[in-house]
């Protein structure tokens, strides 16, 4: 602001002449009102006053960047971003660029980024990929304001499969679906076909650059069973293609659940099966080894009850088996065609008379089987069963058992007491021999 006398001049957009009459004249400035001015004035009687008086206009640049709008280029390539910067009074004080409101500073990122600087405004962006896409702005530095102009970075790139169905396997009348998921730029086109022959599938936009398509399948048959095939196109680069297995069963009347238990059942009854044959094979295997002692079990427990009282003797259990060394005990029948073998049974020998047997142990015996006797030298078992050669059933120390008839010498009831009579009377006569001795 500058005032002369009673004349106002204000500078700042607009121009107001106070002259001596008082008229206002005001209008917009222009570049073209910048200069010098000459006001002069003169009263009555005096001479002309003069003042000059210097206005500078300020005018902000005009910002323009290309090369197009918007600017499309390819993966891979590199873009050349313009920014001309013209009509500026005083000249710009500084330029930069900006994306998505970022300043890039060129001088960081110099294997990225080449100039846009106020010496060559120019931005140079090597090998450009899809994240370089966006909005780039030039802004240009001045006095009166910062001024800009922006433009669209589009990158293309080829479509890519991101993801699909995996193979799967359906019933026969149920639906089959079949996903595909690409993205791309611009935006691809996802199509399924099987055989060559296009399907129709629904196509949505996820987001920008991502498409997904559906292929739905309803009531499927068995001629439904093969390859699908999704591809992804968008006329950048080649289409990409994935396959899918689409495999179909034939449905069953029962639910899984029931099937499931039906095997569970048959392997079940399978294996019992199994375990019963063998069981049975195995029982019948010890019984007929065993026949021979299931024939005597009742006099065998019958032995048992009235005490077992070879049990009794001290160390008998740890006597060492001593068998005589050229005497085998005879083999036991077994043929079921002879229930008793060689065996004298009692009723066999019911007809003979109730003279009673006895047998003398000539050879040491330990029994092999618990139905079996055990026999020291000399040891006098009563004979109940048998005496005509192979195993004979006896009674012995309040035992009822069998025992090789090999292994004794069969004796009658009046050699058993003669034998019991010289057993009493020698000890006897061997203490009165003793005593006359002494005398």
């Amino acid at each position: 602001m500058a005032c002369i006398g009673r004349t106002r001049l204000l500078f700042c957009g607009w121009i107001l002449l106070f002259l001596h009459s008082y008229k206002e004249v005001s209008r917009a400035t222009t570049r073209r009102d910048g200069g010098t001015y000459v006001l002069g004035i003169q009263g009555e009687g005096f001479p002309i006053e003069e003042g000059f008086i210097e206005m500078n206009v300020l005018v902000p640049p005009k910002v323009e960047v290309g090369p197009t709008k918007p600017y499309v280029t390819a993966e891979g390539r590199s873009a050349s971003l313009t920014c001309a910067v013209r009509d500026a009074s005083p000249n710009v004080t500084s330029l930069r660029w900006e994306k998505d409101g970022t300043a890039i500073d060129t001088l960081r990122f110099d294997s990225k980024y080449s100039d846009g600087t106020l010496q060559s405004p120019d931005l140079l962006i090597h090998h450009v990929t899809r994240s370089d896409a966006g909005r780039y702005r030039c802004v240009a530095g001045h006095v009166v304001k910062s001024v800009g102009d922006s433009l669209t970075l589009e990158v293309r790139y080829p479509a890519t499969i991101v993801s699909v169905s995996d193979s799967l396997t359906v019933a026969v009348s149920d639906n089959a679906v079949l996903q595909c998921v690409a993205e791309g730029h611009p935006p691809p086109n996802v199509t399924w076909s099987r055989n060559g022959v296009r399907l129709r599938g629904t196509t949505k936009r996820l987001s920008r650059g991502v498409c997904t398509s559906s292929l739905v399948l309803q009531k499927v048959r068995l001629n439904a069973t093969g390859t699908y095939v999704c591809t992804a196109s968008n006329n950048v680069g080649k289409d990409d293609i994935k396959s899918v297995m689409l495999s179909i069963r034939v449905a069953r009347t029962g639910g899984e659940g029931v099937d499931v238990l039906i095997l569970v059942g048959a392997i079940a009854g399978g294996m019992w099966l199994v375990i019963c044959l063998a069981l049975a094979v195995y029982f019948v295997r010890r019984r007929r080894q065993r026949q021979e002692k299931k024939r005597f079990s009742f006099y065998y427990n019958m032995g048992r009850g009235q005490g077992d009282k070879s049990g009794d003797r001290p160390g008998e259990e740890t006597l060492e088996v001593t068998r005589h060394p050229n005497l085998k005990p005879p083999v036991k029948p077994r043929s079921p065609s002879a229930p008793y073998g060689g065996i004298e049974t009692i009723r066999r020998t019911s007809n003979k008379g109730k003279v009673r047997r006895y047998a003398r142990a000539l050879y040491c015996y330990r029994p092999a089987e618990d139905n079996e006797l055990a026999l020291e030298v000399d040891d006098v078992i009563e004979v109940l069963e048998g005496e005509d050669g192979g195993w004979c059933l006896g009674y012995l120390r309040g035992r009822i058992g069998l025992f090789p008839s090999n292994y004794v010498k069969f004796l009658s009831a009046s050699q058993v007491s003669a034998a019991k009579l010289r057993e009493i009377y020698e000890p006897v006569e061997s203490k009165s021999s003793s005593s006359k001795a002494s005398l």
